[in-house]
């Protein structure tokens, strides 16, 4: 199990105020004149061994309670086994002419560009490659401002050859998650083998 934040868990010994308050017993007793002592004596010797039963339980309602909004505080998770695991990206971004398309945004092209830079998480290393340039082992800030000059080529890649060159990219080690992300338009000519088509 691991906590989002487990620096709240600090707040558990917030749970030794309770004990103390038990331990202590911060209630004073006031004493009340009786006439019949016997039958006062048999009811007090009755009622303590369900007081102090009371107690307890009420002090381990109190502590279980407490631990359970702390630990609902630190926001406990389990964490799935391929999240420890090393993390390979290599991204293609497409900018053959296609990508020239105009959308709502401008161009496909930049479109596609500005959801990169939204979509990369900070400090992540990554792989790219567009159709006629490569970034190895990049973090987005490297990078920023090249992505944001690619020009279009009249060179594509088809679905063979972005597989290919993307398994130059990736390590040879076989228990790190291999991401291919491919940033297309996905034009027809993308999807077939033969780049004449």
């Amino acid at each position: 199990m691991q906590f989002k934040y487990p620096e709240l868990l600090w707040a558990l010994f917030l749970l030794l105020i309770p004990i103390f308050i038990h331990l202590f017993r911060l209630r004073r007793f006031k004493k009340t004149p009786f006439t019949n002592v016997k039958l006062l004596q048999k009811v007090v010797s009755e009622s303590r061994k369900s007081n102090t039963l009371k107690k307890w339980l009420l002090l381990f309602t109190r502590l279980m309670v407490f631990a359970a909004v702390i630990i609902a505080f630190t926001q406990p998770f389990f964490a799935k086994k391929s999240a420890l695991q090393e993390k390979e990206t290599v991204i293609y971004l497409d900018n053959s002419f296609s990508m020239q398309a105009k959308s709502d945004q401008g161009s496909l092209l930049d479109k596609a560009i500005q959801e990169l830079i939204k979509a990369v998480p900070e400090g992540e290393k990554f792989n790219l490659f567009t159709n006629n340039s490569e970034f190895r082992n990049i973090e987005l800030k490297d990078i920023q401002n090249d992505l944001l000059t690619i020009v279009p080529t009249p060179d594509q890649l088809n679905l063979d050859e972005i597989q290919l060159k993307a398994n130059n990219f990736f390590s040879k080690n076989t228990n790190a998650i291999k991401n291919l992300i491919i940033v297309s338009d996905f034009q027809k000519r993308l999807a077939s083998g033969n780049k004449d088509a």
